[in-house]
């Protein structure tokens, strides 16, 4: 036998036993951790090209896999092929999810410290936000709202995890936080009229 036809019988066998492994994974913890192995590093990979940050690539990519594992007794594929598809299916989703939920918080807040370099409040233009204006508003919070807003905006924490961290519902954070951002964007102001 050639070299060749070696390399490609061993290929054809690497890519059955993953279609096992897959099949497997669907009632075999065992059987998914080897997958988690075999597919870990491509989608952290993925992950970091599409969020530019390896740590937030970390915490995607763990949830990625939280998602195949709650899943797999639901996947219908039948091979290798079809699990990587849906695996990246679920990635795509996933850091999509991130992006949408991360441009929309930073977007509220800049809206609600919206200040350009003149002082007025423009939220059509925060290229000339102040951040050192605006982490000096949020010191004259009151802790828990202080807290609400690092949560929301800088841990990037849903209505429901910030209501279980501060003994509140998430109605009652929702509420809280609108009213937050108000008295924000007034200590923004006052902060930035002292200072000239």
């Amino acid at each position: 036998m050639s070299v060749i036809m070696v390399g490609a019988m061993a290929e054809i066998e690497r890519q059955t036993d993953k279609g096992e492994l897959v099949l497997k994974a669907r009632s075999d913890a065992d059987a998914l951790g080897q997958l988690y192995d075999l597919f870990y590093d491509r989608i952290f990979r993925f992950c970091v090209h599409r969020l530019f940050s390896k740590d937030i690539a970390e915490d995607v990519t763990s949830s990625i896999f939280l998602a195949v594992a709650g899943n797999i007794k639901n996947f219908n594929g039948k091979n290798e092929a079809d699990f990587r598809s849906w695996l990246y299916a679920i990635a795509v989703n996933h850091t999509n999810a991130f992006i949408r939920k991360t441009t929309r918080r930073k977007k509220l807040l800049e809206e609600a410290a919206a200040v350009t370099i003149s002082g007025t409040n423009n939220p059509d233009n925060t290229s000339g936000l102040d951040w050192p204006a605006l982490y000096k508003a949020v010191l004259k919070l009151k802790l828990k709202h202080q807290t609400i807003i690092t949560l929301r905006f800088f841990e990037n924490m849903d209505f429901e995890q910030i209501g279980q961290i501060v003994n509140s519902r998430p109605e009652t954070v929702r509420v809280t936080l609108h009213r937050i951002l108000k008295k924000l964007r007034n200590n923004l102001q006052n902060t930035l009229v002292g200072e000239k």
